[in-house]
C-alpha cells in the first residue's frame, strides 16, 4: 500500500524528532493509547446531548469518524502499517472502528435501551 511521503518533510524540529523516534516502547503505547482515549471521550461528550433514542447511533457515527481521521493520519505520517512493535495511529483507528461496530451491536442487540 502507497502512502503519502510529503517528500520526508518532518513537521517537527530534528532534536523533538530524534527524541521522539528514540521514545521506549511503554511510552509511545501509552502516549498513544491516551490520545486515543481522549478522542473516543470526545466523540461521547458531543453524543451525551442527543436524545436516548438517538444516542448510540450518534455515538457510533461519531467514533467512526474519529476512526478515519485517525486513518488519515496513518496516511500521512507513512509509517508501517502491521510491522511495528509501538502502537501506532493504524492502531488507533483500528480501536475507533471497533469500538463504532460494537456500539452498533450493542443497539441493535438492545443493549444500549435504544
Amino acid at each position: 500500500m502507497t502512502t503519502f511521503d510529503l517528500k520526508d518533510r518532518h513537521p517537527v524540529p530534528g532534536r523533538l524528532w530524534r527524541a521522539w523516534a528514540r521514545a521506549p516502547a511503554g511510552e509511545t503505547n501509552r502516549t498513544v493509547l491516551g490520545v486515543w482515549l481522549l478522542s473516543a471521550l470526545l466523540c461521547l461528550a458531543l453524543a451525551a446531548p442527543c436524545p436516548p433514542p438517538a444516542l448510540p447511533w450518534v455515538a457510533a457515527g461519531l467514533l467512526s469518524l474519529s476512526g478515519l481521521a485517525w486513518l488519515a493520519v496513518a496516511l500521512v505520517r507513512g509509517g508501517p502499517p502491521a510491522a511495528s512493535p509501538n502502537l501506532t495511529a493504524w492502531d488507533a483507528a483500528l480501536l475507533s472502528f471497533a469500538a463504532s461496530f460494537g456500539v452498533q451491536a450493542a443497539a441493535r442487540l438492545g443493549l444500549l435501551g435504544a
